[in-house]
């Protein structure tokens, strides 16, 4: 009688499936949203607001951090929550997976121009990376994803020369003039050619699109983020072109230290050709560029020992001593959301940490040589050290409130050569340029089955979208847990059915408002799914039971008579 049993098995789960019924679930105070996770974002002042908003100072909404390892024409990506036991990550890290270095990527062809120097984040979470020796026929840039999906891809293990970082052939010079049919890696986006030479000036706008200039001609143009396709002509006032800031009124500043001045171009200009505004002297060799929250512009000297801070305006505000005589070699600066600077300090082998008055309050020891400074979603300050061949995790609380320490080091390796001040983390895109924060929920269990009817959000008053502010409410259903994370996410206007079925349900809000200090954030008070009935099992009628009585009967008659 085995193939009866085997139908009626299937009957039976047939007739029991779906037991999941019509519910509710809502987010609407501190607590529920407290069940979910915040990437710049909070719920306001404990139990005060039952609401979720952007956070009001300068941070990122990324777990990671891109370095430029110059001396392997490469980019190496780090994971910013990655703590070993004894505190430190380093080569010795015995398998995949457990080290902080994700990966490591080229940023050009093998034999073309590299010696990168500027890794900064997009909105999207990818990098854009110049490449300094780039010159002869024009200069050149990589796009790499922080999310390349399946294929071939480096692991972050250390093989002895570099963390598995895969080949770029170039055979036939099939890259030379750009794209990426040779690269191994599937991380590797984009690869341009740009009008600019020995690019430095690398700067995402608040379209994602990514402004390139270089130290070379001081050319600087526009890429489209996706594409990495020309957009519009090339400005050539040459002016500027050594590092990079967009503010959150749409103003790149480019900085040029051999002339002691900053470029500014007005990235919403219908023509980047067109986009020159004229230049600021700063009072000293500019360098290293960073904005605070309140839209002031700070920027390093390279060779006097000082900073100077700038309004949005282009007026020089004041200029202060970084405390350790003038031969500093003055490079990155950072600002934390306590609206402290940080300030990379080469020659010195160490980091000012500078009030918003100016005031230096510490000197850190860091590594042999450090050039770039960059605050991870923790509140964190990472400094890329070029002599020793290390990334140091600085925690400004370590040694009590307000008294900063290394908490962590992360060796890469003979020959990486880190060197950056640039936005490695993205916190200026995120926090600046075109701030964005996420609210995400965890698994939410809807029951076997269950049929996720529509979603509702900002049902109460104080859900507000001001003009210029944006919520992009999404959901996404799997039938486990773990198939949420592969999931794709849609879109959801308040009210709309969803029309999907899965046991869990996940919500994500993301959350936009206009760059520059004080703008309004969006408001996202309340969020509700609901779901269906699942249709109960409908009953067979008597004669299809009869027909299927028949069937086994017919089965244990043929098995009787061969018996």
């Amino acid at each position: 009688m085995r193939h009866s049993t085997a139908l009626a098995t299937t009957l039976a789960f047939t007739v029991a499936a779906g037991t999941a019924g019509a519910d509710s679930f809502k987010f609407t105070n501190d607590a529920d949203w407290d069940t979910g996770s915040y990437s710049s974002t909070n719920s306001g002042p404990p139990g005060a607001d039952n609401q979720v908003q952007l956070n009001p100072n300068i941070v990122t909404q990324f777990d990671f951090i891109w370095v430029a390892a110059s001396g392997r024409d490469a980019a190496v990506l780090i994971d910013t929550d990655h703590v070993d036991a004894d505190g430190v990550s380093s080569l010795s890290d015995a398998a995949a997976g457990i080290g902080a270095v994700v990966g490591e990527y080229r940023t050009a062809p093998i034999g073309q121009p590299g010696n990168p120097s500027r890794t900064t984040v997009d909105i999207n979470g990818d990098v854009w990376v110049g490449n300094r020796d780039a010159s002869t026929g024009g200069g050149s840039a990589a796009k790499i994803t922080s999310t390349p999906g399946a294929g071939a891809t480096s692991s972050g293990v250390w093989n002895g020369s570099t963390f598995d970082a895969l080949a770029w052939t170039n055979a036939g010079g099939a890259d030379t003039n750009g794209g990426t049919s040779t690269a191994q890696d599937v991380a590797i986006k984009q690869f341009i050619r740009t009008d600019s030479t020995n690019n430095r000036t690398v700067a995402i706008d608040a379209n994602n699109d990514v402004w390139i200039g270089g130290l070379g001609n001081r050319n600087h143009a526009k890429y489209d983020g996706d594409t990495g396709v020309q957009v519009g002509t090339t400005s050539t006032v040459r002016e500027g072109g050594y590092g990079g800031v967009i503010d959150g009124n749409g103003i790149l500043w480019s900085s040029d230290w051999s002339a002691s001045t900053i470029a500014r171009y007005d990235t919403t200009a219908a023509d980047p050709g067109s986009s020159y505004i004229g230049s600021v002297p700063t009072g000293g060799p500019s360098y290293g560029l960073a904005v605070d929250n309140n839209g002031n512009i700070w920027n390093s000297h390279y060779n006097s020992g000082t900073i100077s801070k700038l309004s949005a305006a282009g007026t020089v505000i004041s200029t202060y001593s970084l405390g350790q005589g003038t031969n500093t070699a003055s490079r990155g600066v950072a600002v934390t959301a306590d609206n402290n600077i940080w300030v990379a300090n080469s020659n010195n082998n160490n980091v000012t940490r500078l009030d918003n008055n100016g005031t230096v309050l510490q000197q850190i020891a860091v590594g042999g040589y450090p050039t770039g400074v960059s605050v991870d979603s923790n509140g964190k300050v990472w400094v890329t050290n070029l002599a020793s061949n290390d990334v140091m995790r600085i925690d400004p609380d370590a040694g009590g409130v307000g008294v900063a320490a290394v908490d962590l080091t992360v060796e890469l390796g003979a020959g990486a050569s880190p060197y950056n001040y640039s936005d490695m983390t993205g916190s200026l895109v995120g926090g600046i340029t075109n701030p964005t924060g996420t609210w995400l929920s965890g698994a939410i269990d809807g029951g076997v089955g269950a049929m996720w009817d529509k979603v509702f959000w900002n049902e109460e008053a104080e859900g507000a979208v001001p003009i210029g502010t944006s919520i992009n409410l999404q959901v996404r259903v799997a039938d486990t847990i773990a198939g949420l994370a592969g999931g794709l996410w849609t879109e959801y206007l308040s009210g709309d059915s969803l029309g999907l079925t899965g046991q869990y349900a996940q919500i994500r809000g993301i959350l936009t408002r206009p760059g520059g200090p004080n703008a309004a954030t969006p408001i996202l008070s309340d969020v509700r799914l609901t779901t269906l009935d699942t249709p109960p099992a409908v009953p067979l009628p008597a004669a299809a039971w009869l027909l299927l009585g028949g069937i086994a009967a017919l089965f244990g008659l043929r098995r009787a008579r061969r018996a």
